[in-house]
């Protein structure tokens, strides 16, 4: 018996201290999670939720300081590299201080491509979440688009580039939904303002509601290929009571030359 107990303590002191040793080799701030943390009890998303103008939700630039875009390629909270930046400030805007609608290099407006996230937070549509047990699925009007995380599950070890990406999540303190995409295509701008990424993005958004009627949501944008550290970016919604999908916001390339041809140019030819 005496053996037995000499040789259990032993293994046990062992075991502690192999734990301390591997916590202690482990990185600090660690890439993109292979697979979620312990999630809390799931957080109450259930709704409609707008961009809140009154509370900086509507902006056509992911820059915190500079919404509107005014101050693009200079702006002092986007850490560019230098080829992010001189491709910001070649793109042509469909909107913001100099619009050109009818010549614009943006993708989603010139090919109707799917925007991607979180340039479709810069659209004045509406968001919708869908939760089960399994995935949370992200309803939007513009589109209309959705988006899949999927809970108790890891990122692909090498997964092939999307428009969407690839999202997993997992809750936070009963109030916040996590969400963590690897594996996007670099088709898509980051906002209207032209911010390119690169294939190496990685976005960590949180959702959080903060109370009946508001929901936050604060990013991360981690793109090593495109800028020299990560940086952040938010948006604020509300919830709506004028129901989804009442006013659906479509793509489509005749229409989008019929604006350009009735409204846009006869506007620009009157200045």
């Amino acid at each position: 018996m005496r053996n037995r107990m000499t040789f259990l303590a032993a293994l046990s002191l062992a075991i502690v201290t192999f734990t301390l040793v591997a916590s202690a080799q482990a990185p600090a701030g660690s890439a993109a999670p292979q697979s979620q943390p312990a999630s809390s009890k799931p957080a109450d998303l259930a709704g409609d939720w707008a961009p809140d103008g009154r509370r900086g939700g509507i902006g056509q630039s992911l820059s915190i300081s500079d919404i509107r875009g005014q101050k693009r390629g200079n702006e002092d909270d986007i850490p560019y590299q230098p080829w992010a930046r001189e491709k910001t400030l070649s793109e042509r805007t469909s909107t913001g201080p100099d619009p050109q609608f009818g010549n614009t290099t943006d993708p989603q407006v010139l090919y109707c491509e799917p925007p991607g996230v979180p340039h479709i937070y810069l659209w004045p549509i509406k968001t919708k979440f869908i939760q089960t047990p399994e995935a949370v699925y992200i309803l939007h009007e513009l589109g209309p688009f959705y988006r899949v995380v999927r809970l108790n599950s890891k990122h692909p070890d090498d997964p092939d580039p999307q428009w969407w990406g690839d999202s997993i999540g997992w809750y936070e303190n009963g109030d916040t939904l996590v969400v963590d995409t690897i594996g996007f295509t670099d088709k898509t701008w980051l906002d209207q303002m032209g911010h390119p990424h690169t294939e190496k993005l990685h976005l960590t958004e949180r959702y959080k509601r903060v109370n009946a009627t508001t929901l936050e949501l604060d990013m991360v944008i981690d793109d090593p290929g495109a800028y020299t550290k990560p940086w952040n970016a938010h948006r604020n919604f509300t919830l709506s009571t004028t129901g989804f999908l009442r006013y659906q916001q479509i793509c489509s390339v005749r229409e989008n030359k019929r604006f350009e041809d009735n409204l846009a140019k006869p506007a620009l030819d009157g200045k």
